[in-house]
């Protein structure tokens, strides 16, 4: 006798996105790799060259004997952080709209061919024993699909808030689910041990990549600092 199926939890549909997305990702990326010629250069530039006014900032407003409780009014308002700042945004955008744009295709026909498809999951979804129904536990169709993917916008736009509405029992249902009609099911509510090493692992590169880029935006700052007090 099949065990019936129970609603999937949070971190369970958290490991299935994240190996999902180490799927689509890479493929986003390729696609959009002819628009990103040189723009991946022009960011860093930009980005260095924004530490850099806030450390001379910062060293200006040192010199003129700026209260410590008004520094960072001080050199947020200074015209040099504000010009880069203005080019740091739009080499950001330059940088980001095509693999997004890829993304979100990939994703789209990604999601909807395989939750609307036998399988009624996604590859990670799979691995974790998770499937996609209507509320009647019926396979979407490929309309349905198509919606409950667009819904997934604004999880992401509130966010993250309508994705951690999966958290709460007894149906486990993110924003998407309610606005969708549809139902994410689990053959078992138990974390496979490579599950929760996986997402050990993803939060553990998140945080490694975190304290790397601020390190090094420190080390940048401090250098411009150190030039603007000599």
């Amino acid at each position: 006798m099949t065990a019936p199926l129970q609603p999937g939890g949070l971190l369970q549909r958290s490991a299935a996105w994240t190996l999902d997305a180490a799927l689509c990702g890479p493929l986003s990326v390729l696609l959009a790799w002819p628009f990103l010629s040189g723009r991946a250069a022009a960011f860093a530039q930009k980005m260095n060259q924004l530490l850099d006014a806030c450390g001379h900032a910062m060293g200006r407003a040192i010199i003129d004997g700026v209260p410590l409780p008004a520094l960072g009014m001080t050199v947020l308002q200074d015209p040099a952080i504000r010009a880069t700042t203005a080019g740091l945004e739009h080499a950001l955008w330059a940088l980001a709209w095509p693999p997004l744009t890829a993304f979100v295709v990939v994703s789209a026909v990604y999601h909807i061919g395989f939750e609307a498809g036998p399988w009624q999951s996604t590859a990670g979804q799979r691995l974790l024993g998770l499937q996609v129904t209507d509320i009647r536990q019926q396979r979407l169709r490929p309309g349905r699909a198509l919606l409950r993917h667009v819904a997934g916008a604004a999880s992401w736009l509130t966010l993250n808030i309508g994705h951690l509405m999966a958290a709460l029992p007894p149906l486990h249902l993110a924003l998407h689910d309610h606005l969708s009609g549809t139902r994410v099911w689990a053959a078992t509510s138990r974390m496979p041990s490579w599950a929760v090493a996986w997402l050990a692992l993803v939060g553990a590169l998140s945080l490694g990549l975190g304290a790397w880029w601020i390190a090094t935006a420190m080390a940048t700052m401090q250098l411009a600092l150190e030039q603007s007090l000599r």
